[in-house]
Formats: C-alpha cells, sequence, structure tokens
C-alpha cells in the first residue's frame, strides 16, 4: 500500500492529504459539537446549543476586556518565539535585522493557519532564512534546535502548573502525576544532554541496543550535531531554554483570560494553565488536523468540562485560537506588500563580533 501511495503523482498525493486532513478536522467538530450534555434545566441537548445558549447571554463589557488581555498576552509569547528564533540563526553565524524576522515569522504563521501543527512556520521560517542567508544546513541546525527546545517549554510548563492544576484531573491526579513527572523530567534532561553534551548522544546512539534503528540514529544524530554547533555558548542556549518556557506558559495563561472572556469566571488560573499545557502538546504533535482544530477543542473539553462547562471550555478553546490569530492576520499584509525583489539586511556574526570589538 505505501509502495502504490509513493507511486502516486505528488500533486494528488498533495489533494488526498488535505481532503483527508479537511475531512478530519470537520469530522471532529462534528462529533463535538453534538455530543449530549446536561443543560441548566437538566434537560439533554448537543453542546453546539449549549454554545449558542451561553453566546446570546454574554454582553460586549464582559467580553472584549478579558479577550483583549488574552491577545496582548499572547503577543508576548509571539515576541518571545521571534527573538529565539533570532538568536538560534546569531547561534549559526545568521543575523538579519530583526524587522525581517518579525515580518517573516508573522507570513509563516498566516500561512500556518491553514496547515497542520506547525508545518506553515516551521517551513517557512527555514525557506525564508535558507533563502537570503545561502546557509541551508545552518538554518536546518537551528530548525532542529528549535524544535527541541520547544517540546521542553512545553514540559516545563506542564511540570511548572502542575503543583497548582493537577486538583482538575481528580481522584487520577497522583497516578497521573507519578506517571508523566519522571517522563517529563526525563525528557528535559535528555533535551539539555543533547544542547550541552552531544559527544553523549552519539556516543549512546552506538552503544545502546534501543537505538539502533536506524531512522531513530539519523534523527538523534542530527539533533546532537545541530546542537553542536552552539557549544561553548551555554548563555545563549539557557536564553532560549527560558524563551521557550514564556512561549507556552503564556498560550497556557491566554486560555485563563478566553475562559473569563466566554463567561467562565470561576475558572481557576493554575488548573486552566495545567490543562492547557496538556493540550498545546496534543495540538503540536497532531498531523490530523488544520491548525489543530477540532483536537484544541477536544482535549480541552475533556480536561476543564466538569470545572467551567463543557461549553465554556470548548468556547474558551475557540477564542483563543482565534485570540492567537489577531497578529497573525497581519502576516497577510507583510507577505502582500514585500516585493519580488525584497531583500532582508544579512550580516555574518563573526564579522559583527570583530567590529563590536575593534570598536
Amino acid at each position: 500500500m505505501f509502495r502504490i501511495w509513493k507511486e502516486l503523482p505528488s500533486r494528488l498525493r498533495s489533494a488526498v492529504t488535505l481532503s483527508a486532513k479537511l475531512f478530519a478536522t470537520f469530522g471532529a467538530f462534528y462529533l463535538l459539537l453534538t455530543h449530549q450534555v446536561e443543560g441548566d434545566g437538566g434537560e439533554s441537548l448537543p453542546i453546539w446549543r449549549a454554545i449558542r445558549d451561553q453566546l446570546l447571554q454574554l454582553e460586549g463589557e464582559q467580553v472584549w476586556p478579558w479577550l483583549m488581555a488574552a491577545v496582548l498576552i499572547k503577543c508576548v509569547g509571539i515576541f518571545s518565539s521571534m527573538t529565539r528564533w533570532h538568536l538560534l540563526l546569531v547561534g549559526q553565524g545568521i543575523r538579519f535585522n530583526f524587522s525581517h524576522i518579525v515580518g517573516s515569522f508573522l507570513i509563516g504563521r498566516f500561512l500556518g493557519t491553514f496547515l497542520p501543527s506547525t508545518l506553515g512556520l516551521d517551513g517557512f521560517k527555514f525557506y525564508d532564512a535558507a533563502k537570503f542567508s545561502e546557509r541551508g544546513v545552518e538554518t536546518a541546525a537551528a530548525t532542529v534546535v528549535e524544535k527541541v527546545v520547544g517540546v521542553t517549554g512545553i514540559f516545563l510548563t506542564f511540570l511548572i502548573t502542575l503543583p497548582l492544576g493537577i486538583h482538575i484531573l481528580g481522584e487520577s491526579a497522583s497516578t497521573v502525576a507519578w506517571v508523566t513527572v519522571p517522563l517529563a523530567f526525563g525528557l528535559i534532561g535528555a533535551v539539555f544532554l543533547v544542547l550541552f553534551r552531544p559527544g553523549i548522544i552519539e556516543w549512546a546512539v552506538q552503544k545502546i541496543p534501543g537505538l539502533r534503528r536506524k531512522k531513530v540514529q539519523e534523527l538523534v544524530v542530527r539533533a546532537s550535531k545541530a546542537a553542536a554547533a552552539y557549544r561553548g555558548n551555554g548563555k545563549l542556549l539557557l536564553t532560549v531554554l527560558g524563551l521557550s518556557f514564556v512561549v507556552h506558559f503564556t498560550t497556557a495563561a491566554m486560555y485563563y483570560f478566553t475562559a473569563l472572556a466566554v463567561g467562565a469566571m470561576s475558572a481557576d488560573f493554575w488548573g486552566v494553565c495545567f490543562a492547557s499545557s496538556i493540550q498545546i502538546f496534543a495540538t503540536v504533535i497532531s498531523p490530523f488536523t488544520i491548525a489543530g482544530e477540532g483536537v484544541r477543542e477536544i482535549v480541552q473539553a475533556l480536561l476543564l468540562a466538569k470545572h467551567i462547562g463543557a461549553s465554556s471550555s470548548i468556547l474558551s478553546a475557540a477564542l483563543g485560537f482565534w485570540a492567537a490569530e489577531a497578529l497573525t492576520l497581519a502576516g497577510a499584509v507583510v507577505w502582500w506588500l514585500r516585493k519580488k525583489d525584497y531583500k532582508p539586511r544579512v550580516v555574518d556574526v563573526s564579522k559583527v563580533k570583530e567590529m563590536v570589538t575593534s570598536s
């Protein structure tokens, strides 16, 4: 079956893949919105009706202040993500004027709105940096390290919000903690090894039987070699790790403000942030829907329905998406305004250091 699939024309494969993702996205929303919940009067009704009833009760003066707070805190996260990408490129010897980073990042986020997971943003950032710097290998290395530290930011958010937010899991809280906390610490420790001691990872690939599979070897060696370029630059790496935490913690906090915006005034900050850290991870790794739509709402409903209501959890998740996209829409403008002959100012980092030293 796989062989037949590979023999199909690339355009046909792309069309089939896109159709499957659209079907999965709409299917997820259909299952979600037709699910039966208990209404205020004790009657059973589909979630879409509960959401409609709740929307009719909302007033603008209640929604807009909290929604603006959600947008602003998400902007902090987006700016942190831009700064992280800038620093990772600097570590690889590539330096753009920061306004170019901002514009390219917004274009990538705009394109990513229509693609699964972070494919649009990652793909465009890589294309853009490789094209204008003419350093494809270094750009690829920065991209690999960014993905590694990005996942670390999610796990750090999970661990920091867990002590005060895990109560949302009820009786299963302790079991979840015993299973997930060691796993999260183990993954974070592995990332630190990849970043600060890449040679150990390459040695482990050769010695540990479980890492001898070709695909696993290629992935691990690629990540360790990418990280090797940052050897001796621990300050930069720690800054990047810190920014990764800010990126995901602000996203998790954003959902608290969108919950307040949709009328869930009883929402607990740490509980929502903890649930959102899990939801963010599920959205990032999901290859099945467009921009994580459907998955975001389902996970949020599963974790928060008992605490803020099914309709509020779904609404807050959906509103969080649009709060995050408020700045992203500017990417469409940047994309259209860039002329064909557009070129950023590219400066080799070593030259910058020499100029600073000589001055």
